[in-house]
């Protein structure tokens, strides 16, 4: 038999092999999942709908956005999610090697400083950083959130809620740097240091084919003062870097020498202590893998009490999000992924930060309703198009005022934009398109913006009196 025909019946019987052993599974497996999903989430709609008839409608609030897994990987128990096959995946990939100049990335540097102007970070608007390490964690079962008023989530311990309501709200302070895409560094009251989805490399996948940032670091990582703790949305490259999981696992002091003088003697037992890791339930095995130890696995609506050498407490609540992980193709979906809301023991809401997610008409509601108004929403607004493909994982700028509106946040900064192309719309679109509509809401600039690069801001933070529920 000629070598040619040898060739054909080889590539063909390799052809027939992936089509019946591989996509017509696939496609089996991709519609069992729908099918289940959508069963399960028609389920939880009803049981919602009957528990809110009762005088106690908690259990069916929680019960409808619970984490649901099918086949051992979770799922997106929300009706706005539509599965993304393998097939819409690499469609789109095909589609954007014939698109020229994606995201409209200038040519030269100096024009790119001008658009994206990048400033040396200096962490605090006035004072010092001061040393107040993480002490003590521990997972609250859901009495304890659900009894805000009554339990140990209540900062006021003595005295009635309308005493509460007398007693005067003096701002404290909260200063907050943009690091690019979703990381973001946030001090309270110059002492308590946070860390969201920490991101120092230059890119994603590979060093050599990327994808590559297009804006460069505001710092790097030895530069950033050592959190006392470390949120992570979900695992997914652009949130999470081994860079990041490396450095702040052999770190030994909470801040570089640069911020603060540490007495060693004093606080000798927080040098031998690394930051806090605090991650979507199922992340625990990857966080083993790279020998970390501390670090606390949360499941959605779970609270964490954390308390400091100097006896300030706070709480580190887990919320849904509609989005997905996995690093690889073959861990997909086998770790949760969320958002967290940071309060203190005073009942206020610092910050809440979003990670990655799409649009649930009523799940933003559901988090107000649970914990209040939120000071401070830290939402992604970019890697939006084509919104057909987006949409159920990524809000646009749109949304991302929904968001603000259903949880009542008095501020909102825009991120996870202008870092990395990973979506079709001009890469300064996010920014321009959020800040346009707030003007066109009449919100006030300050209130709604997209932040620069590396640049510290202040942010004034009233205390609870003022939002007693």
């Amino acid at each position: 038999m000629p070598a040619n025909a040898r060739s054909f019946r080889r590539l063909r019987a390799f052809g027939k092999y992936s089509f019946f052993g591989i996509l017509v599974p696939y496609s089996g497996y991709a519609l069992y999942i729908t099918l289940n999903s959508n069963k399960e989430i028609t389920k939880r709609q009803q049981l919602y709908k009957n528990g809110n008839d009762v005088a106690d409608s908690k259990d069916s609030l929680f019960a409808k956005y619970t984490p649901l897994k099918i086949l051992g990987r979770y799922e997106n128990p929300f009706e706005e999610y539509r599965i993304q096959t393998l097939y819409e995946f690499f469609f789109n990939r095909f589609v954007e090697l014939f698109e020229t100049n994606r995201g409209g990335i200038p040519k030269t540097s100096a024009r790119m400083e001008e658009l994206m102007p990048v400033h040396k970070p200096t962490w605090v608007v006035q004072g010092q950083i001061q040393e107040d390490r993480i002490v003590h964690s521990e997972i609250l079962d859901r009495s304890g959130s659900d009894n805000r008023g009554k339990s140990e989530l209540d900062g006021n311990e003595s005295g009635s809620k309308d005493d509460k309501k007398t007693i005067p709200s003096p701002c404290k302070v909260m200063d907050v740097t943009w690091l690019g895409q979703s990381c973001t560094y946030i001090i309270y009251e110059n002492r308590f240091k946070v860390l969201l989805d920490p991101l120092f490399s230059d890119f994603l996948i590979n060093e050599k084919f990327g994808p590559q940032r297009i804006t460069r670091l505001p710092c790097a990582i030895e530069d950033v003062p050592v959190p006392d703790m470390i949120l992570v949305s979900h695992n997914h490259p652009d949130h999470l870097d081994e860079k990041s999981l490396r450095h702040f696992n052999s770190v030994k002091s909470s801040t570089t020498k640069r911020n603060i003088n540490i007495n060693k003697n004093k606080n000798k037992a927080a040098l031998r202590k690394p930051p806090l890791w605090v991650v979507p339930h199922g992340m625990g095995k990857y966080m083993d893998s790279f020998q970390i130890s501390n670090y606390q696995e949360l499941s959605w609506w779970e609270s964490l009490k954390l308390t400091t050498e100097r006896g300030h407490s706070y709480f580190v609540h887990c919320t849904p999000t509609m989005h997905w992980s996995g690093r690889n193709l073959i861990d997909t979906n086998e770790s949760l992924w969320c958002s967290y809301l940071v309060a203190t023991k005073s009942n206020t809401n610092l910050f809440y930060h979003a990670g990655d997610t799409g649009y649930v008409h009523d799940l933003f509601r559901i988090i107000k309703e649970n914990y209040g108004r939120t000071q401070l929403g830290i939402l992604p607004c970019g890697q939006y198009c084509p919104q057909w493909h987006q949409r159920p994982r990524h809000i646009s700028p749109e949304e991302v005022l929904r968001i603000m509106k259903d949880m009542q946040c008095t501020q909102v900064l825009g991120v996870h934009w202008g870092t990395f192309l990973l979506s079709g719309e001009y890469f300064r679109e996010p920014k321009e398109k959020l800040e346009t509509l707030a003007q066109w809401k009449g919100l006030d600039p300050q209130n709604c913006y997209c932040p620069e690069l590396g640049k510290t801001t202040r942010f004034e933070i009233k205390q609870e009196a003022d939002q007693v529920r």
